[in-house]
């Protein structure tokens, strides 16, 4: 069964190629934790950084029966990077989420 991926853009075209590496890295999810329900995540433009063009802000919210993860607000000018860390952070928190819950047991 796949995941179910919400995926919003916000402020910026939808892009194809940005909505494959999203699911891509979504489905990437399940080999960590087994029960995740559903993964939402948003693409939004930001506001014009100081130096550099506008970046692009990447939420996550992983849904599992017992919490939510959320990852934190990861901006870049290249959106593949945004992706790109928006999930490295949210695995490293369901990661260590599945420690705490070997740990209980």
């Amino acid at each position: 069964m796949s995941l179910p991926v919400d995926i919003s853009f916000q402020g910026v075209p939808h892009s194809k190629a940005v909505e494959e590496a999203v699911v891509s890295r979504a489905s990437r999810l399940t080999h960590i934790r087994d029960d995740i329900m559903r993964c939402r995540v948003s693409v939004a433009l930001g506001g014009k950084h100081q130096h550099q063009g506008k970046p692009f802000d990447v939420h996550v919210h992983v849904f599992t029966p017992r919490q939510t993860h959320v990852s934190s607000n990861t901006s870049h000018e290249d959106p593949y990077t945004a992706v790109h860390e928006a999930f490295t952070h949210v695995e490293r928190m369901l990661v260590e989420s599945n420690g705490k819950r070997r740990a209980k047991s």
